[in-house]
């Protein structure tokens, strides 16, 4: 691995009190760095060193308490390209709710993104053909939101059906997280490999209902945020296997015919008019 020299590095704080650069320094010919720094403030802040690299930013691990020196302080760079890089999925996990009050499931994804490379993939333009990786999730999709990871929300589209990151994917893991909502009669649902996928596991909620697929077996349940979730799990899923989510459906809500409220308050109108008649009668 060869050294980078002159390249700036900073430091950096992110706390719940405050946030921002703390200092900079220029690497000398070998490419090493020092900072002399002082934690203050909140017990929860972070303290981490970044450079930029062909217009990458790389950052160093969370610096642990005390001196920091040799490996934990080390940033790694690469050269990038736009061109085809292999990319493994090492896991996909995906949460599947009972179903809400209008008929419909909410649904979580996470996406665990190897590159295998030593260069850093970039996107080749906005649009969805130059995207650094995609997906396809069901057009019937709403509410799409991306969550924690190491992706963020602006780097990322939804439309059609196809998610697409455009973030840089430099060498190693980085996941992706990301939810939306499907109604209820979009189940049985087919979810398509696209990839083959080491680590894949699906948990739904609801006590009835099967998970299928090659190599998926069920596991014991868990518990999240105090909801119970079924758990099924397989390892090395093939590419363009597919699992199926067959779930019942959600029961119907017993809604009152407007007609039939119109001619109750017609009945209970005539009954009202009724009896008044009659009291003015007895009078």
């Amino acid at each position: 691995m060869d050294a980078v020299p002159g390249t700036w590095v900073v430091l950096h704080r992110v706390g719940p009190d405050r946030a921002g650069p703390l200092d900079s320094v220029q690497a000398d010919s070998r490419g090493r760095y020092s900072f002399n720094y002082t934690r203050s403030g909140s017990d929860d802040a972070v303290y981490f060193v970044s450079a930029f690299h062909d217009g990458i930013a790389y950052f160093t691990p969370p610096l642990a308490e005390g001196k920091v020196s040799g490996d934990d302080g080390e940033i790694t760079v690469f050269d990038t390209t736009s061109g085809h890089v292999p990319l493994t999925l090492r896991g996909h996990h995906i949460v599947v709710s009972s179903a809400d009050a209008n008929a419909r499931r909410s649904i979580v994804e996470v996406y665990e993104l190897s590159n295998d490379s030593s260069v850093t993939r970039v996107a080749a333009g906005n649009a969805p053909a130059g995207a650094t990786w995609q997906t396809h999730i069901s057009p019937a999709a709403s509410d799409f939101k991306v969550g924690q990871g190491d992706i963020s929300a602006a780097a990322v589209s939804f439309v059609n059906g196809v998610v697409s990151v455009f973030a840089p994917l430099a060498p190693g893991i980085k996941q992706l997280s990301f939810s939306y909502s499907l109604p209820a009669n979009s189940f049985p649902l087919k979810l398509p490999l696209e990839k083959e996928t080491g680590v894949y596991e699906i948990m739904i909620e609801e006590k009835a209902g099967s998970v299928s697929g090659p190599h998926l077996r069920e596991m014991d349940p868990v518990t999240v945020d105090e909801r119970n979730f079924r758990r099924f799990l397989a390892q090395d899923m093939p590419e363009n296997s597919v699992a199926l989510i067959d779930l019942p459906a959600p029961p119907r809500s017993h809604s009152i015919d407007p007609r039939y409220l119109v001619a109750i308050t017609l009945v209970i109108g005539a009954s009202m008019i009724l009896a008044l008649a009659q009291a003015l009668r007895r009078r």
